[in-house]
């Protein structure tokens, strides 16, 4: 009885070692992600940053020299067309002359007067002159026709009056040169800062209704003309403009849609908000650009115009910064795969899949359009199939996995 007992109790040792050794030699499955070969759109997409700007943006600058009277507007202020005043100028003072400067001005205002005399006694010596010369040209032309004197005298007389005439003319100009010589000296004389004198002031008003984007000169002072003031634009009015890498660009066309995100809505900081724009415009002219790191880059900006709900852009201001999705091509009803399960292996594009056997099988595909997340399966997959993401190496044919 004893002797049975232990042959069994052997027995089921042997029996369990064996198992153990059995199930040590098995190859021990490999753990892997994995995803599902399905049908969907392949959307194709250019990524890049933007701003946004007022499309039509008005600068108000001097018309005149003068004197800039002190702003109350500022940035963001609202402005109303032909009735808000953006800014005021007065006109600069004269300054007093000095002794020496006076007596100057008063020597030049003398020799402009005294100028005005000879050329006012140079047109009469010129109208005499004239009188002179048109009636011996009427002497002349009665001895002509009666045969004493030859038409070339005449001709002669008929010259002679017409420079005489033209010498007149001469002279009335030279007159009326001499006359304004004299309004400039007496200008220079002229005290505009007398008690009893007016000013007067010129107000600009705003061209447009919109708001104060920036303020140029917000103290008083002098001013030249033609300097800039202050900025307007109208807010509803927006654009985007993204400075594309030109190799980039080309794919972009006009009328292709376009997502925004990368801000924050007002009503809840922590969710981000996303707005649709259309590409209206891509530039001719690319230019170079440096970026961050150095390296020289070709750019091309794209316009962007906002669709929707115009409402949606009041987030939104001149200049912010936005981030943009432009979709330049899109396919519907295409079989999809992960790009992380993708890897090149002898030249060719290859997958592993998970059979039903739970063994990992090697597979070449030709890939079609890839959009950085998926790509497209053009044959030597089929919709349902799972494949692994990002095989290691403990992944090759015929091993076992485990999908995680």
């Amino acid at each position: 009885m004893k002797f049975r007992l232990r042959h069994a109790i052997g027995i089921a040792l042997l029996t369990g070692l064996g198992i153990a050794v059995a199930a040590a030699l098995q190859p021990t499955p490999v753990i892997v992600d994995a995803a599902v070969v399905r049908r969907g759109a392949l959307i194709l997409t250019v990524e890049d940053d933007g701003r946004t700007r007022v499309r039509d943006r008005f600068t108000v600058h001097a018309p005149v020299r003068g004197l800039l009277r002190r702003t109350s507007l500022k940035a963001g202020d609202p402005v109303a067309a032909g009735e808000t005043h953006v800014a005021v100028l007065e006109p600069t003072p004269v300054v007093p002359l000095d002794e020496r400067s006076r007596a100057e001005a008063e020597a030049r205002l003398a020799r402009a007067r005294a100028a005005v005399d000879e050329t006012k006694a140079r047109l009469a010596q010129t109208v005499a002159e004239l009188e002179f010369a048109d009636a011996e040209l009427a002497r002349v032309g009665e001895l002509v026709r009666s045969g004493v004197e030859t038409s070339v005298r005449e001709d002669d007389a008929r010259r002679t009056a017409t420079s005489r005439r033209e010498a007149m003319h001469a002279a009335e100009f030279g007159c009326r040169v001499a006359e304004f010589e004299v309004e400039v000296a007496a200008a220079a004389l002229r005290d505009d800062t007398a008690p009893g004198a007016t000013a007067r002031e010129r107000v600009l008003r705003s061209p447009i209704d919109g708001v104060v984007l920036r303020v140029h000169r917000e103290s008083a002072g002098p001013i030249e003309a033609g300097a800039a003031i202050l900025e307007l634009g109208d807010l509803r009015a927006l654009e985007v403009v993204a400075d594309l890498l030109s190799q980039d660009a080309v794919l972009v066309r006009p009328g292709q849609p376009v997502r925004l995100t990368g801000f924050r809505t007002r009503n809840d900081e922590r969710v981000q908000g996303e707005l649709a724009a259309v590409v209206r415009r891509v530039e001719p002219s690319g230019y170079t650009k440096v970026s961050a790191l150095g390296v020289e880059e070709q750019r091309v900006d794209v316009l962007l115009d906002p669709v929707g709900d115009r409402g949606a852009w009041s987030v939104l201001g001149d200049g912010y910064r936005v981030e943009l999705e432009i979709e330049v091509d899109r396919a519907d009803d295409r079989l999809l795969v992960p790009s992380g399960a993708l890897f090149v292996e002898d030249g060719a594009h290859t997958v592993f899949v998970v059979g039903d056997d739970g063994l990992a099988h090697r597979r070449p595909l030709e890939p079609g359009r890839q959009d950085g997340l998926h790509a497209e399966v053009l044959a030597g997959l089929s919709e349902g199939e799972r494949v692994v993401l990002h095989p290691s190496a403990l992944v090759v044919e015929g091993a076992p996995v485990t999908v995680r």
